[in-house]
């Protein structure tokens, strides 16, 4: 009420003091004349200009000595420097290249399981033995018709490099020497697939089949070995992370089922983009401080993003307004609020990165930032 009661003084003074050295307006309008009228104009704006000069003075006045006044209370938040990590979140399973299911190579009946699951096995230890169906002994004898074959051959060949007998005895006997050595390698190499060893140590997580099971060749698994010492996770990861994601990228894996949450890096990144999914993969070292098993689902938090001097906001301060253009208040050296439009970046959690707009010394508006507006009078309920 006060500021309507100024105002409407400050006008009829000087319209006044106007009114009796010049013409009115409805003269000058009666009269036609053009450059009088442009004097007026230029004489209106001249005075309007004066007033609103006043006006601002009176109000900032007001502003300062009338203790009645109601202002908005706000917080503020020190605008700083900090470290900013933006991290994508994706889903991983636990693998291992040593998860084998073990398959017959030699029909027969299963003769004999010389481990039981669960078994931790070396390398080359027995685990399956099959029944040869009588090939060992077939073997045996053509053993023995091996080393007198290769006796033979050699008793000849002294003979002929004594220059004694035919050429044709001897290269007879080198033949018979030769394809006994051959027809005693084929079976050794059959029969050396009715027993099964360990390729690799690990676990034998699963017996399949049965003593007295009749088996064949590629049809029939045995057991399945694992090897839980070689673990880790697998990622498929969309190809726009490509540049971002390297080896050594920081990783937080979490595995839901077991309530377990471990940091590691990416060990592996994969040169393949797939047609399919237009995703790449990546391998993460898995955690051996927990028995991890081959399948289990993670989630698998990537850091694609660092920035160590970074301008961070809460989220919640920012505002937006019908162009798309983002602004924030902050709290000038008068103590109003004051509008101030930002560029902003990558969003992590609530927080969010400011790229252009503010300053290390602003001074943020946060609680009532939804409610303040430009240039309103403001009062700081905390203290920084």
């Amino acid at each position: 009420m006060k500021k309507i009661i100024l105002i409407t003084l400050i006008i009829g003074l000087v319209m006044a003091c106007s009114s009796a050295e010049k013409p009115d307006t409805k003269s000058l309008i009666d009269q036609q004349d053009v450059a009088g009228l442009r004097a007026r104009q230029a004489e209106l704006v001249s005075q309007n200009n004066t007033i609103k000069a006043e006006l601002n003075r009176v109000m900032e006045a007001i502003d300062k000595f009338d203790k009645t006044k109601k202002k908005s209370l706000v917080t503020v938040l020190p605008v700083e420097k900090t470290s900013f990590e933006h991290k994508v979140v994706l889903q991983g399973v636990v693998k291992t290249d040593q998860n084998l299911v073990l398959n017959a190579e030699f029909m027969g009946a299963v003769k004999a399981i010389h481990v039981k699951e669960g078994q931790e096995v070396k390398k080359g230890d027995l685990l399956v033995s099959i029944d040869d169906g009588g090939l060992a002994q077939s073997a045996a004898l053509q053993k023995v018709q091996l080393d007198l074959a290769k006796t033979i051959f050699e008793r000849q060949e002294r003979l002929w490099k004594q220059n004694i007998g035919s050429e044709i005895e001897y290269l007879q006997a080198k033949t018979a020497y030769q394809s006994q050595q051959k027809s005693y390698e084929q079976l050794q190499q059959q029969l050396s697939k009715a027993t099964l060893y360990a390729p690799f140590s690990g676990r034998v997580d699963d017996i399949i089949t049965e003593v007295g099971q009749l088996v064949s060749p590629g049809v029939h698994p045995l057991l399945r070995l694992v090897n839980l010492s070689s673990m880790y996770v697998e990622v498929d990861v969309p190809e726009r992370y490509f540049p971002n994601i390297k080896k050594g990228t920081i990783a937080e894996v979490e595995v839901p089922v077991l309530n377990h949450t471990y940091n590691s890096n990416v060990m592996h990144k994969g040169t393949h983009i797939s047609t399919g999914n237009r995703t790449f993969k990546i391998s993460i070292a898995a955690d051996k401080t927990v028995e991890l098993t081959p399948n289990l689902i993670s989630t698998v938090r990537l850091v694609d993003y660092q920035n160590p001097n970074a301008i961070v906001i809460p989220l919640e301060v920012i505002s937006e307004n019908f162009s798309g253009e983002q602004y924030v208040y902050v709290v000038n050296e008068n103590n109003k609020a004051e509008k101030r439009f930002v560029k902003t970046g990558l969003v992590e959690g609530d927080n969010i990165e400011v790229l252009k707009g503010l300053r290390i010394s602003d001074r943020l508006i946060d609680e009532g930032a939804r409610l303040v507006k430009e240039n309103e009078n403001v009062q700081i309920t905390n203290a920084l």
